[in-house]
């Protein structure tokens, strides 16, 4: 199967299992409303893909991953809704429209955010047959998967780390260091949980780990390379941004044909992981690739 039909089917079942279940009748009408916007519709939920493939290398239906998946995809909106935020990123646009706290305010923009992180948990364990499946034990396990991709060594340190570094001469280790806590980690961490699901042994984990990184790292520079050279229309998001706040980039350092070289050898080392294992992992090895050649 073609990878871009595999990564847009697999958006289009998420934005259905999510329809049906994103319904809480006792809710604030307005909040759900911006809990809706900020997570259905729009985005090539990547992150669901990954956890998708990687459960399915394992021999997993789609079906049953998908609350898993889709609770993964609200856990990156999250994200997604307080890195847009004036406090942060400051962006008015997030895949093609208005960014959250524009269409809903700023305090709504932090509400439906928090919305999105706790009820992403609570997508996952309130699917009975999802948590009959895999067992407390590996449930334990991916919770604790998705909190430390989460925590302050994680997406939230690596956060800080981004803002702390705007405007200074960092070295190409600080920037890595963003890399990894800010986007790597949670990259990581779906194609984790898929395997956990699919009961993963310790050599295989370890491998995935690895290779987890090494692609959220080549997702996140791809990013940069995709803030200077395309224009906003094509991005569903403002452009320019990273120049604009001076932010700490590998592209500041190298420029952008040296980031490219960095991101390619990145990911062959990614691909060579998955090449020395015995199981076939094709469809990640192919996510990994659209991820480096994407034009937005």
């Amino acid at each position: 199967m073609d990878i871009i039909q595999y990564i847009n089917e697999n958006a289009i079942l998420l934005d259905n299992h999510l329809e049906q279940r994103l319904f809480f009748p006792e809710a604030p009408t307005r909040l759900m409303e911006a809990l809706r916007y900020g997570v259905i519709g729009g985005g090539k939920k990547l992150r669901a893909s990954l956890c998708l493939a990687t459960g399915e290398a394992y021999g997993i239906k789609r079906e049953d991953l998908l609350s898993l998946a889709g609770g993964i995809e609200m856990i990156h909106s999250f994200s997604l809704v307080h890195d847009d935020l004036p406090e942060m990123d400051n962006d008015d646009y997030r895949r093609g429209k208005y960014s959250l706290h524009k269409a809903f305010g700023g305090a709504m923009g932090i509400l439906a955010g928090d919305a999105l992180l706790v009820e992403g948990f609570r997508f996952i364990l309130s699917d009975s047959h999802f948590c009959r499946l895999v067992g407390n034990t590996k449930l334990l396990k991916i919770l604790n998967v998705l909190l430390d991709a989460l925590s302050v060594e994680g997406m939230v340190g690596g956060q800080v780390l981004d803002i702390d570094l705007e405007g200074t001469e960092a070295d190409e280790e600080q920037v890595m260091d963003i890399y990894r806590m800010k986007t790597a980690r949670f990259i990581q961490a779906p194609i984790l949980c898929g395997a956990i699901v699919g009961g993963v042994n310790k050599k295989e984990l370890n491998d995935l780990e690895r290779f987890g990184l090494l692609a959220g790292e080549c997702f996140q520079i791809k990013d940069d390379l995709l803030d200077v050279t395309q224009p906003s229309e094509i991005l569903g998001k403002t452009a320019g941004k990273d120049v604009q706040q001076e932010k700490a980039t590998l592209v500041n350092i190298y420029g952008i044909h040296g980031t490219q070289e960095i991101m390619e050898n990145l990911f062959r080392e990614a691909e060579a992981i998955l090449n020395q294992t015995n199981r076939s992992f094709s469809l990640l090895r192919e996510i990994a690739h659209f991820i480096i050649t994407r034009h937005h």
